[in-house]
This record gives structure tokens, sequence and C-alpha cells, in this order.
């Protein structure tokens, strides 16, 4: 089954991957990779949902992370055509602060929650990832961009998943709820700030 996600998840990514991304030179790339690394609000969501997946076991595993995968492609190629129109941040926290309860809670939910959650979080984040325009930049050079960033964010939710599938049953999941627990205050609290700055207070 481990395999079986591993290659189904590895031709996702290479569709994401295509060949002109090496012919627009790797700096793009790059830079598309380390991208995520830099926003600390998708790293927190990001965090938070891989959490939840791993807590419901392989079959939240199997079937919710391919439809991530897909949303933010979907995601990150409307970054092309639509701006958002929304304040990622205010979109985002909530839902790190939800999923990290959530696994709190250490409830057993249907597929279709986390699929929900998943498929949300990730076109929030991929329509925050947009390359900022610069005049005559090439599109093959967006997308490499857009394409580093999709598979360093596909890679740390992968990771974080796989971690937390093997600590759903350590001393009874008390370690992943504490770490569930630090996703949901971390959310709050800068939420709590960004709120207070538009507030003025």
């Amino acid at each position: 089954m481990f395999h079986t996600l591993l290659t189904r998840l590895c031709l996702l990514g290479c569709l994401m991957v295509p060949a002109t991304t090496f012919a627009a030179g790797t700096n793009f790339f790059v830079q598309g990779l380390s991208h995520p690394l830099t926003v600390p609000t998708q790293l927190v969501a990001i965090f938070s949902l891989g959490l939840l997946i791993g807590q419901q076991g392989w079959k939240h595993l199997t079937r919710v992370l391919p439809a991530f995968v897909v949303a933010l492609a979907a995601g990150l190629v409307m970054t092309r055509y639509q701006s958002a129109s929304w304040n990622s941040e205010m979109m985002l926290l909530p839902l790190a602060a939800i999923g990290g309860l959530l696994v709190m809670l250490k409830w057993q939910l249907p597929v279709g929650v986390t699929f929900t959650i998943a498929v949300i979080t990730a076109v929030i984040v991929g329509m925050d990832s947009a390359v900022p325009v610069i005049p005559g930049l090439q599109v093959r050079k967006i997308y490499a961009n857009l394409a580093g960033s999709g598979l360093t964010i596909c890679g740390i939710l992968l990771l974080i998943s796989l971690i937390a599938t093997l600590l759903r049953n350590v001393l009874q999941g008390v370690p992943l709820r504490i770490l569930g627990a630090w996703a949901t205050a971390g959310a709050v609290l800068v939420l709590t700030l960004r709120l207070s700055r538009v507030s003025g207070l």
C-alpha cells in the first residue's frame, strides 16, 4: 500500500513539473522550491493538515493526499488567470486552528471531512503562491517557479502525514495531540495579533 501511494504521488508530482521547467533554467525552479518555507501561515496550515491526515490513518492518507495534490496544482495554475480576492492569512490560520483542534480531540472523522479541509487548504495555499508580476517574464519560467512551490508543499505534507501516521498509536496518541495543541495555539495567537492590527487595538 505504501509503495502504491508513493507511486501515485510521484506520478501526480511529475505532472506538475513539465519538461519546460528545465528549459526555463533552474533558478526560477529553485526559487519556487524555497518559497513555501518563507510563508509561515502556509507552513502552519500544512503542518496542522498533515497531523490530521496522519492521525486518521492510511485510508485517509491514500485518498486525501492525491486530492490535495490535484487541488494544489489547480490553485497554482489559477494564479496565472485570477488573483486571490481574499486574505490568505485570515483563511489559512483558522483552518490550521481547526485542524489542530481536531487532532487534539482525536475524533475518527469521515474521509469527506478530511478531504474537504485538505482541498480548501490546497486551493488557498496554491492561490497564495502566485509569482510576482515582472514585465517580460516568460510563461515557462512562471510555471517553473510554481512547480517548485508545489513540490515543496506536497513534500512537506507527505512527510508530516507519514510521521503522524507512525505516532498515532504511540503513548495512546498523546504526542500527536500535543503537536495538535501547539498548532492550534500558534494559529490562534497569530490570528489574534493580525485581527488586533486590523482593528487598530
